[in-house]
């Protein structure tokens, strides 16, 4: 039975492996097995046996430098490979990107929002930004940011984020959940909020986190 690394480990699409292996050795050509191993989070096994597929292929050049240790540097080709694959990663990017944004411009319009409205965003992450966007989109400017791990002069794309004490909820038409947690997880640590848990709306929470009215 494979273990949960080696599954991780075979379950990153091959393109996309690739294009971090390539990508480690352009920027370091006297990069070692191992440091290769460690950047990308895989064996020190499946590093060897990536390289020497990626030679045998013609993209990387490998040199002895000592008895036991290689010098690897892209090819030509392999040059032209990588800009191949950087290529397909960003379409791949923006295909899931737009599907994201689109399926986020369907789920705001279901909460009934306005122009007028006032929203919270709990979360700061990439989630939170796709959020944002989706809500300035729509005309909504007043939106305020609000994350457990708030600092002082912590900002979000220009807004100053609060901690999750300052939150007071009769203030916003809802509070949209940009955590991956999930509002249930939310409750286990301030359960005074699910008083008002009708105004809470968890778009990327696991299945039976998400509420709304």
């Amino acid at each position: 039975m494979s273990s949960n690394s080696e599954h991780t480990e075979w379950s990153e699409p091959t393109n996309d492996r690739d294009l971090r292996l390539l990508t480690e050795v352009e920027a370091d050509p006297t990069i070692s097995q191992r440091e290769i191993s460690s950047r990308l989070g895989i064996a020190l096994g499946l590093t060897n046996m990536l390289l020497r597929n990626l030679v045998k292929k013609g993209y990387v050049r490998a040199n002895q430098a000592g008895w036991n240790r290689k010098l690897y540097a892209l090819t030509p080709e392999g040059f032209a490979h990588k800009i191949r694959l950087t290529a397909s990663y960003i379409r791949r990017f923006l295909d899931h990107y737009r599907r994201v944004r689109q399926t986020l411009r369907e789920q705001l319009a279901l909460l009934a929002l306005n122009r007028e409205s006032r929203v919270a965003i709990w979360g700061t992450g990439e989630s939170a930004e796709l959020i944002y966007l989706g809500l300035r989109e729509i005309g909504i400017e007043e939106i305020e940011v609000f994350d457990p791990s708030a600092i002082t002069e912590n900002q979000f794309l220009g807004i100053p984020v609060q901690a999750p004490a300052e939150l007071q909820i009769d203030r916003y038409d809802r509070v949209l959940i940009a955590s991956e947690n999930g509002f249930d997880h939310i409750l286990k640590h301030y359960p005074l909020l699910n008083a008002n848990s009708d105004k809470f709306v968890c778009f990327f929470g696991e299945p039976g986190s998400r509420r709304e009215s």
